[in-house]
């Protein structure tokens, strides 16, 4: 994904995240809902440098 900010351009990959939804938990007016169970797979960071004010720095995403 292509991110533009105060005219710098980044690249991002997001990562995927794998859901499946529960059982119901609840009735709202009527409407059945669930909640969602997500995978306990942790995502692998990576570092990527940014700017802000001309000066570059270092974080993780």
């Amino acid at each position: 994904m292509r991110l533009r900010f105060l005219g710098a351009e980044y690249n991002c990959q997001w990562s995927s995240v794998e859901t499946r939804d529960g059982e119901v938990t609840g009735k709202y007016r009527g409407v059945a809902w669930s909640a969602k169970q997500h995978s306990a797979t942790v995502a692998a960071t990576t570092p990527v440098t940014l700017r802000f004010m001309g000066r570059a720095y270092q974080t993780q995403v």
